[in-house]
């Protein structure tokens, strides 16, 4: 009875840990690094509060609008000489309290307020654009560093298939010196050859396992070592139709690229910030109005009795509205140096959308050449595998038939390996070329 109840309890803690377990164990796709990436990394998030308080300021600058409002009280307590309710001054000591209420309102002031929320909302704007750069890049490296931990992966195979071939290798020596065929010497270097392969086995082990926790790092995961990625099915013959003509690809990435529409809309800021600046040229009219009353101990009313404060707020309050005008004068050359320095910053502007317009060509020109030679290697490194398996399979044959040496056998074996490795580098930089211009077209980082 209690060897099938401890049984249950087993079962059902091993069906509560399954879900967790398979969690662990769960592969990442590189959509879903990319999205986890963009929503936890901490410098996009830091460009996100950057874009919140572009936000906040564009508010600020709408609420100029709105007229100000303020209160104000002020108690005090006099002794000895002082001025009473009647303005004369006489020896007494005396409470008396003052209290009002303020506004005032911009009118006119050189179109300042209108200016200054156009160029908050073009910087608001420029700050989106950053942010979505900044997503951007980070989909570029979480990209480039899966295609590097599937192009680790790949040589690793191929580390352990050298492996699986040196150790047959072994035991077919061993078999054959066993049977006088072959001298003794000839297992031991068939041995060390094995231990040659799997010592790079290891590190191409090590440095793919380093691959993975780059990329876990870059996701900001605290639980990376059970972290792994899902190996896609990648069709290599539809990639060259893929590749469209460098022009073409900037045709679109100049018109909706987020560096470029950033650097625009700093322009537009920099050129309404000129007519802010511009703005202290002209007069500024505001409209005012208060109130305010006042308390003394000492009142009397018109009938020699003390006043309450009901009396004296119906009697001290008074109410004032006006225009005030400020002219601009002289102000020691500051509106005057200040719009020089906004004009440069003009100047500036468009020089960095047109220095962010020609490093976007260049980009493009680069990864169009980069993604056409990376073909041509790609096609010719396919041809190279080819012919080193034929090689290697008539070493092996001829090995196996005592006609070639250990060492031709190797040699073989070693040029079939790095042919195989050279294949893979230009497979994966022709990938990741083409990559980087569907990028540029628009199109989402998936493979």
């Amino acid at each position: 009875m209690k060897i099938a109840t401890i049984t249950k309890h087993l079962v059902i803690l091993a069906g509560c840990l399954l879900p967790v377990v398979a969690s662990a164990q769960q592969k990442w796709s590189l959509e879903a690094c990319v999205d986890y990436a963009v929503k936890n990394n901490l410098t996009i998030k830091s460009n996100q509060l950057t874009t919140d308080n572009e936000q906040i300021k564009l508010a600020q600058a709408k609420n100029q609008r709105l007229p100000d409002l303020s209160a104000s009280i002020s108690p005090s307590v006099n002794f000895g000489t002082g001025l009473n309710d009647k303005n004369a001054y006489v020896k007494q000591n005396s409470k008396s309290a003052s209290a009002g209420i303020s506004t005032s309102m911009i009118l006119f002031n050189g179109f300042k307020v209108k200016n200054t929320i156009d160029a908050q909302r073009f910087s608001l704007q420029a700050s989106s654009e950053e942010l979505k750069k900044a997503k951007e890049d980070m989909a570029v490296n979480i990209a480039s560093a899966y295609l590097q931990v599937l192009y680790n992966k790949e040589l690793y195979a191929i580390a352990e298939e050298q492996v699986d071939l040196s150790q047959s290798q072994v035991t077919r020596s061993e078999t054959m010196a066993s049977l006088g065929k072959i001298p003794e010497g000839q297992v031991y270097e068939a041995k060390a050859q094995l231990a040659k392969d799997t010592y790079n086995a290891t590190e191409s082990k090590a440095t793919l396992d380093l691959s993975l926790l780059e990329l876990s790092q870059m996701l900001e995961l605290k639980d990376w070592k059970d972290f792994d990625i899902v190996v896609p099915n990648i069709d290599m013959t539809s990639l060259a139709l893929m590749i469209q003509p460098a022009d073409e690809v900037y045709t679109y990435a100049v018109a909706n690229k987020s560096d470029i529409r950033s650097s625009e809309y700093k322009l537009k800021s920099s050129e309404k910030n000129l007519n802010v600046t511009k703005a202290g040229l002209y007069p500024s009219v505001y409209l005012g109005a208060n109130y305010s009353n006042r308390y003394y101990s000492e009142q009397s009313n018109l009938n020699g009795t003390k006043a309450n404060l009901g009396d004296q707020l119906n009697v001290n309050g008074g109410t004032a509205i006006g225009l005030s005008v400020s002219i601009p004068i002289f102000n020691r050359f500051d509106t005057k140096n200040s719009i020089r320095i906004s004009k440069n910053e003009v100047e500036r502007a468009k020089l960095e959308v047109e220095n962010t317009k020609k490093t976007l060509y260049k980009e493009i020109q680069q990864a169009w050449f980069n993604a056409t030679k990376a073909s041509e290697k790609y096609v010719s490194s396919m041809e190279t595998v080819k012919n080193s398996e034929e090689a290697f399979r008539f070493a092996e044959e001829k090995y196996n038939n005592g006609r070639a040496t250990i060492y031709e056998y190797n040699e073989a074996k070693m040029n079939l390996a790095t042919a195989k490795s050279n294949q893979l580098q230009a497979k994966y930089n022709y990938l990741f070329s083409v990559k980087i211009l569907d990028f540029y077209k628009g199109d989402p980082l998936k493979l």
